[in-house]
C-alpha cells in the first residue's frame, strides 16, 4: 500500500510542475511587453453598412459594417462585424476607413475597432 501511495504523490508533483512550465509559456508576458503585442494596425474600408436602428436604453446604436482590411503584413481581407456608437456620433459610410488591430496571418478571425497605444 506504501508504494502506491508513494507513485501517485510523484505522479502529482510532476503534474504541477508540468502545469506551472507549459501552462504559463503561453500567457507570460515578459519586460517591454503590452496587452497589444502580437497585434499590428491596419485599415479597414468600409465597403457596406446598415442603417442606424433605434438606439437601446443607454443611447447606442448597432451597425453592421463590412469592408476591407489592409495592412503591412495581410493581404486585402473580406470582414464584417458589428460597430457600437453613441448617438451624437455620425454614421459610418462606405468609403470611409476606419483604423483596425489584428493579429498577422489571421486578420479574419481577430480584428477589432481601434489603434496600437504605445
Amino acid at each position: 500500500m506504501s508504494n502506491w501511495v508513494t507513485i501517485v504523490f510523484i505522479v502529482l508533483i510532476a503534474a504541477v510542475l508540468a502545469s506551472f512550465f507549459f501552462g504559463r509559456g503561453r500567457m507570460s508576458a515578459g519586460p517591454g511587453t503590452t496587452a497589444a503585442s502580437g497585434y499590428e494596425s491596419g485599415t479597414l474600408t468600409v465597403t457596406g453598412v446598415s442603417g442606424r436602428g433605434a438606439a437601446d436604453k443607454n443611447g447606442v446604436a448597432y451597425f453592421t459594417v463590412s469592408g476591407t482590411i489592409i495592412g503591412p503584413s495581410t493581404s486585402p481581407t473580406e470582414v464584417y462585424g458589428t460597430l457600437t456608437l453613441d448617438t451624437g456620433d455620425a454614421d459610418p459610410y462606405v468609403g470611409q476607413e476606419v483604423p483596425v488591430i489584428y493579429k498577422p496571418g489571421k486578420a479574419a478571425t481577430t480584428w477589432r475597432f481601434g489603434t496600437l497605444s504605445v
